[in-house]
């Protein structure tokens, strides 16, 4: 990839100064991408206009957090290390599906949101494999490469063309 296309990269996100955020950030007009949401966190994603949240994670629900706010929930349990395509096509759909802006998170917003957000950017964006991987490893995002090694090979495998297939029906 050239340095010019890296460069015009960094454009494709935008990081959102928050008192309740460390990790949130604007993908495009609807995506964001976060951590864990605090209750006052979640009051400032509706404040943005942020219609939907889907969580990744698997032992907690955004539910109390949500109470007395206008925000679509969709829970999508998920296991960084064991996460397969039909985790990251039920993702795509559940994105696909939801009202726009789309908040994914999960605790970190680094392992399961960005495995996710990568696919996201191939499906229905278009990026290269190698752009999309790109970003997904940015040191800003927090990968956990240690942890995790199972998402690069997961992303270099994905047969983008099916999902987008399947996706259409």
């Amino acid at each position: 990839m050239c340095a010019t296309h890296l460069q015009a990269q960094e454009l494709f996100f935008e990081n959102i100064e928050s008192n309740h955020f460390h990790n949130l950030y604007k993908l495009n007009a609807n995506l964001y991408r976060s951590e864990q949401p605090s209750k006052k966190g979640m009051k400032d994603l509706q404040e943005m206009g942020i219609k939907s949240v889907v969580n990744l994670r698997r032992k907690h629900t955004d539910e109390n957090k949500l109470k007395d706010l206008d925000l679509d929930l969709y829970n999508l349990p998920l296991k960084a290390g064991a996460l397969d395509v039909d985790d990251i096509f039920n993702a795509l759909q559940t994105i696909q599906q939801a009202e726009k802006p789309v908040l994914i998170h999960c605790w970190h917003g680094s392992d399961r949101t960005g495995a996710i957000v990568a696919a996201s950017r191939m499906v229905f964006e278009n990026w290269s494999k190698e752009e999309a991987i790109a970003e997904f490893t940015d040191k800003r995002f927090g990968y956990h490469k240690k942890m995790y090694p199972n998402l690069i090979p997961l992303l270099e495998s994905l047969d983008v063309d099916l999902l987008k297939k399947k996706l259409a029906q």
